[in-house]
């Protein structure tokens, strides 16, 4: 099945693609409002945005994968580089989407948990997380777009 965003991509990568930056700009928002101190919209903003996040991880981004690490031939890999990003960004993308559960449950419902100073921890996840969706946008780019 071709995919809706004029690419060679399935349709379930464009979706991915496209879930995964509103999920982005959902948690952008709830940046903000953090930053404003508007906790009471911040918390459930990003534990949406973090959470609803492994939709496309689950669904789309593992088996592709798995898919690109096996050298699987439906899966374009023309280039040691088309190679490397998707195996590259799969380990950055598995441990940051760890890291923000961990946070957003340590933050929403498990306060006890470490750190008892959580901001670095927000801040640093965060940080991985724009790291990993402009990765796996170049990813996308690196594997569809012709």
């Amino acid at each position: 099945m071709e995919g809706f965003l004029g690419t060679q991509a399935p349709f379930w990568s464009d979706l991915s693609l496209v879930l995964t930056w509103v999920l982005t700009v959902v948690a952008g928002v709830g940046g903000v409002n953090g930053r404003r101190r508007r906790i009471s919209n911040h918390c459930p903003l990003m534990a949406t945005g973090a959470l609803l996040n492994w939709l496309p991880v689950l669904i789309v981004m593992i088996p592709t994968w798995l898919n690109v690490a096996a050298g699987a031939a439906d899966v374009p890999t023309p280039t040691m580089i088309a190679r490397f990003a998707p195996l590259a960004h799969g380990v950055l993308g598995g441990f940051t989407q760890l890291l923000m559960t961990y946070t957003v449950t340590r933050m929403y419902w498990l306060e006890d948990l470490p750190p008892d100073r959580p901001l670095w921890l927000m801040r640093i996840t965060l940080g991985f997380w724009i790291v990993t969706v402009i990765g796996g946008t170049a990813v996308y780019v690196t594997l569809y777009v012709r």
